[in-house]
């Protein structure tokens, strides 16, 4: 079988990771593997050369309207040249445009939605409006859909209850043993994009704030000012830059935020899990799944700053019961080889049919 994978963009985040990890899993399978993306070098180097990248310069995430026509274009093209028998697309842009361009070409194609953005409550309600009628659109051109969360699943059998939709979370491979936690001063960490959906607007000011704790920001993005004034001004806040060994990171680190206004199933909470690291997170896309399976406490409410102490409070006072329930839901049901040879699975019957 050979495989387009088509994503946005090919910069660091949980959508790109699991791009890479599909398509390396998918080669090991036996299977050709093309990847295009519009952008960014992440991507392309942790392929390692053992797949083709093709870069779409037009494909961008801003909506534009020249952009999204000469992108079609391209895919297009592309497909004449790659000849797929499948095309997986992600992220919201090359969904709805890589669906469209393999409906055209005849050529079955496959849509995992990393979070809808049409759920995102830091959107306006136009743009809310305009995303979900292009996810209804997406959908009748194309033959399958794979969610990563009990929610977005609910949201698409409501949107296209005709087409066959997938719940398929991510997966990791856990650690081999939890580490020994030897701290003085507690250690709270964020790890993802700086972007105003992941809650950095309301997590900065609250991090100020608590002095009796040490915060470590890892990532980067468009809010990096956010950051870095607030790290300036506040000795008991670092800024790690982007952290290519999560492992490592994660034995720097007592509880993992993530405080998201909307999420699909972000790597960082599975991967703080299968590290024994518990969370604290929003009750957002797939993290009420995840999360609640070790304890309800450790959720809040998006914008809830007085939860979110309360929870990290918690979850330093049980911490040892909460590391080993966290490690133990990983290793039970969200195991990475086991989740990706899902997706083959549909990516397969696709094209059988």
């Amino acid at each position: 079988m050979k495989i387009l994978e088509l994503i946005t963009g090919g910069e660091p985040g949980g959508a790109q990771r699991h791009v890479a990890e599909l398509s390396q899993f998918l080669m090991g399978q036996g299977h050709q593997v093309v990847v295009a993306h519009g952008g960014g070098r992440w991507l392309a180097d942790h392929l390692n050369n053992e797949i083709q990248v093709i870069y779409l310069e037009h494909l961008i995430r801003a909506p534009r309207i020249g952009s999204d026509i000469a992108a079609y274009q391209q895919i297009r093209g592309l497909l004449l040249q790659v000849k797929p028998d499948v095309v997986h697309c992600h992220s919201s842009k090359a969904g709805i445009i890589g669906r469209q361009a393999a409906w055209q070409a005849q050529v079955p194609s496959v849509y995992t939605a990393h979070g809808y953005v049409f759920v995102d409550p830091t959107r306006s309600w136009l743009q809310r409006k305009f995303y979900r009628y292009a996810e209804v659109w997406g959908a009748r051109h194309s033959q399958a859909t794979i969610v990563l969360s009990q929610r977005d699943l609910r949201e698409a059998q409501a949107m296209a209850p005709w087409m066959p939709t997938y719940h398929i979370p991510n997966g990791v491979v856990p650690a081999l043993a939890l580490p020994t936690i030897t701290r003085d001063i507690p250690r709270v960490g964020f790890m993802g994009r700086f972007s105003r959906e992941k809650g950095l607007d309301w997590l900065i000011p609250l991090a100020e704030r608590h002095r009796e704790w040490q915060w470590s920001f890892a990532g980067d993005g468009d809010l990096r000012a956010l950051v870095f004034n607030a790290v300036s001004r506040s000795p008991h806040l670092m800024w790690e830059g982007w952290v290519e060994d999560i492992a490592q990171w994660l034995q720097t680190i007592d509880v993992l935020v993530q405080p998201s206004w909307k999420e699909g199933m972000p790597y960082t909470i599975i991967d703080a899990m299968a590290h024994g690291v518990p969370v604290v997170a929003t009750r957002v896309g797939a993290m009420p799944e995840v999360v609640a399976a070790v304890d309800d406490n450790l959720l809040v409410k998006p914008g809830d700053s007085l939860g979110l102490v309360s929870a990290i409070g918690y979850a330093l006072e049980h911490q040892g019961r909460l590391r080993v329930n966290s490690f133990r839901y990983i290793s039970r049901h969200l195991n990475r080889d086991v989740q990706l040879a899902k997706v083959s699975e549909v990516l397969q019957s696709v094209v059988g049919s």
